[in-house]
């Protein structure tokens, strides 16, 4: 009976838990929007510096965020290889997509840190003040998506793409999209892979935010290597056809490196 009631106990506390960490993403996002980044903007500095003040204000709250879930018994997150992280600049840091707060645990990891996101995050009443004030990529229109790409590559940022696109729903096998091969044959910027994993699964696609799982979620990110693309693949000036066997190849590479983990 008294271990029935801590089992119940412990689920609703960390219901109760995960809706006060969501609450306070959201009105957060909308608190600073209206605060912080226009202090940010109204300092001196041209556009990329205010910018990256605004990511780096977005990275410390990532970092609390991330503290919070911890703190509060949600989640335990695992970092092996963590020190390759800190040779990130002018990196595209690629990533199997099992939870929502995958970005969040990256860019709270990551200096200098950008992100491609959803173009439906551009609309979202909570967070396109975010969008607009950290210059994130929309990955709304193909040339602008590479142009920004390639210009945040060009200063230094560590570029976070996720080549599935969204999450990735469990039981089913990867499907990565040409998107991130086009933006790396095209600027020849290194790739940086981390393989993630959360056990037991949480927040992943399809499913509420309050449907957790029975136990604390410990999601673990392995940091890889840095793969240079034009040892990857063959006709690598051919950028079409490198697109497409370095999407194969990428592909291939998380689906052996995943495996051998559950392994």
């Amino acid at each position: 009976m008294m271990r029935w009631c801590k089992y119940w106990f412990d689920r609703c506390w960390r219901t109760i838990a995960t809706g006060i960490c969501f609450a306070f993403f959201f009105h957060g996002a909308l608190t600073i929007s209206f605060t912080c980044f226009p202090v940010i903007y109204a300092w001196p500095g041209s556009v990329l510096q205010k910018r990256r003040r605004a990511r780096r204000l977005i990275c410390q709250l990532f970092r609390f965020f991330v503290w919070m879930m911890e703190s509060f018994g949600l989640i335990e997150v695992r970092v092996f290889n963590r020190d390759l992280l800190q040779k990130s600049a002018g990196c595209i840091v690629i990533a199997n997509h099992p939870t929502l707060i995958d970005v969040v645990i990256l860019m709270a990891l990551i200096p200098k840190a950008n992100c491609v996101v959803k173009e439906a995050l551009w609309k979202s009443n909570y967070l396109r003040w975010v969008m607009q004030a950290t210059g994130f990529i929309s990955n709304q229109h193909a040339a602008a998506l590479l142009e920004g790409c390639r210009e945040s590559l060009a200063n230094g940022d560590a570029l976070i793409i996720f080549p599935e696109g969204s999450r990735t729903v469990p039981g089913t096998a990867l499907d990565f999209k040409r998107g991130v091969a086009h933006i790396t044959v095209r600027t020849d910027a290194p790739i940086m892979t981390v393989l993630i994993t959360c056990n037991p699964t949480t927040l992943i696609k399809g499913e509420p935010w309050y449907r957790i799982p029975p136990s604390k979620a410990v999601i673990s990110l392995w940091v890889r290597e840095i793969l240079k693309p034009q040892n990857l693949v063959p006709h690598y000036d051919d950028k079409p056809a490198a697109a497409r066997l370095l999407t194969r190849y990428l592909q291939e590479y998380y689906e052996r490196n995943l495996e051998a983990i559950y392994d």
